[in-house]
């Protein structure tokens, strides 16, 4: 039996600066374990949604609120955020937004949330060390954070939140500042936290990544919930990308001309690995 961890029911937020919903979503549950890939245009509302999660909506914001998001038998707004920080983790875009500053190398920095948990300092030993192990951060624990690269400075902040060991992860466009060999060690650490078993929410414009790891992915605009099928189902689809101001994969758009040549009559594929075997299939001459 799949278990529901997230629960959105009638839930609606609008900012106080506007009296529009910033979110509307009427019903929606993510199942535990499973990884969700959240896509859609620039002021879609997906941060929103990552925020609602987390109960920054509506703990930290103001605005008015109507409906619930329950993480499991806790409701969002009547918790606290010290007690859903440690259910869910948040990952923002800018790594340095998460840095606190407080301590001198990348192993303070990790034990800075234990720290305000209040763990001992032999349990918070013991777990920075366990987590810079499996984030593969060693090398860098005595030096300072800012002396990092991007793609290791985000890792600092993945293990920051993991340290804290929640069951949900969320993040929010967390390679959006990141060169492509940053974003692929972020990915490949991610596909690895899947593999553990961890309810992942993954906010992102890097299709391809979302297509090879997801279960699911939800395409959110005006801030409310456009479709939510399997990444194959929605990425091949180029006329509904097309409608929520999202571009296709390039591997897509390739079929999308065959299509238009009289060349291809199938579904479109969504990646390297689909498209040779379709094409290859259709056409023996490549072989």
């Amino acid at each position: 039996m799949n278990q529901t961890i997230i629960e959105f029911n009638n839930f609606k937020w609008h900012y106080s600066n506007n009296r529009k919903f910033r979110l509307d979503i009427q019903e929606l549950k993510i199942r535990k374990g499973s990884f969700v890939g959240i896509i859609g245009p620039t002021g879609a509302g997906k941060t929103t949604f990552c925020y609602s999660i987390m109960g920054v909506v509506p703990h930290l914001q103001n605005g008015k609120m109507e409906g619930s998001v329950r993480i499991e038998e806790i409701e969002t707004k009547n918790s606290s955020l010290n007690v859903l920080s440690q259910k869910v983790g948040l990952v923002v875009q800018n790594p340095l937004s998460q840095m606190s500053g407080a301590g001198l190398n990348v192993e303070e920095e990790i034990a800075f949330g234990l720290e305000n948990h209040g763990y001992s300092r032999q349990e918070m030993i013991k777990k920075v060390k366990k987590i810079i192990e499996l984030i593969g951060l060693k090398e860098y624990a005595r030096r300072s954070p800012f002396e990092l690269s991007g793609g290791q400075q985000q890792k600092v902040a993945i293990a920051s939140i993991l340290v804290l060991e929640p069951e949900i992860l969320v993040l929010d466009e967390p390679t959006g500042y990141l060169d492509p060999l940053s974003t692929d060690m972020i990915f490949t650490l991610v596909k690895e936290l899947k593999k553990q078993g961890k309810t992942i929410i993954f906010v992102s414009h890097k299709f391809e990544y979302l297509n090879e790891l997801c279960d699911e992915i939800i395409l959110i605009n005006k801030g409310k919930i456009i479709k939510k099928g399997a990444p194959t189902e929605i990425f091949s689809d180029i006329s509904l990308l097309s409608k929520n101001n999202l571009g296709a994969m390039d591997v897509t758009n390739l079929f999308a001309r065959l299509k238009k040549a009289g060349k291809w009559k199938k579904r479109f594929a969504v990646s390297v690995e689909e498209s040779e075997k379709e094409l290859r299939s259709e056409f023996p001459w490549m072989r």
